[in-house]
């Protein structure tokens, strides 16, 4: 490969095959080396002994693509949580990023209700198999409608069951106390891509104007799908990650 890596960095809890579909559209139009990263305990991911943290999971993932591809920088490529890691790669590594695409997340820290929730399922997960109900879960991630939207859901549901309760309960934590990484957005030198799902109902609109307001670039807003656009659109979200694909 001759161009600059990209490293995809998936949502919650769902694992590195959400991006299947996008990496199979994309084909040859990718000139550098590709990475997905499962996130702890998520898909064959193990879990570290180290407490919760995005910035853990940030530093191992520039290390891993340093170590993979022998390159410095790389696009860092993030949905959801992954976005978040994507922008904790940005702060702690700015060294290492050639550009950044986010898709579906938000730079703003969880307000103190938001994290307080999300330790709570943490704490009522940690100990289970899996999730106690996955098709619901995977219900509010899918915004696509019509034919397409059962086979979407049953598959994100039946990925989501795969995922043992301690992982589940780890991410949620780590998301928990990630910070607001909006000035650091600002910070960036590079191109950027910043993309959101119509009917994302996880991820409200003017979180994604803040990114990309600080980022310097208009959003890029993909029709009929929800929080999983990539998977929901691969097509049309290869199309919006044209400035990174070099």
């Amino acid at each position: 490969m001759t161009g600059t890596p990209i490293v995809f960095l998936n949502a919650f809890p769902v694992d590195r095959a959400q991006w299947e579909g996008l990496l199979s559209v994309l084909g040859s139009d990718v000139r550098g080396d590709v990475i997905t990263f499962d996130m702890p305990g998520i898909g064959e991911m193990p879990l570290p002994d180290d407490e919760p943290s995005l910035e853990l999971i940030a530093d191992a993932a520039v290390l891993a693509m340093r170590e993979a591809t022998g390159e410095d920088k790389a696009h860092w490529i993030g949905c959801s949580m992954g976005g978040y890691v994507a922008m904790a790669v940005v702060e702690r590594h700015p060294d290492a990023v050639a550009g950044l695409g986010l898709i579906a997340t938000k730079a703003l820290a969880d307000t103190e209700e938001a994290a307080a929730k999300r330790r709570a399922l943490a704490d009522a997960v940690e100990h289970r198999d899996s999730v106690e109900d996955a098709a619901t879960m995977a219900e509010g991630l899918i915004g696509t409608e019509g034919a397409r939207r059962e086979e979407l859901v049953e598959w994100v549901a039946r990925n989501i069951a795969r995922h043992h309760g301690e992982g589940v309960a780890w991410g949620q934590r780590a998301m928990a106390e990630r910070p607001d990484r909006t000035e650091v957005l600002r910070s960036v030198d590079g191109p950027a891509v910043v993309i959101a799902g119509e009917k994302d109902a996880v991820v409200p609109r003017e979180a994604i104007d803040a990114m990309a307001e600080a980022l310097g670039v208009e959003p890029v807003v993909i029709e009929g799908v929800g929080h999983l656009a990539a998977f929901e659109d691969p097509a049309a979200v290869a199309r919006a990650l044209a400035p990174l694909l070099v």
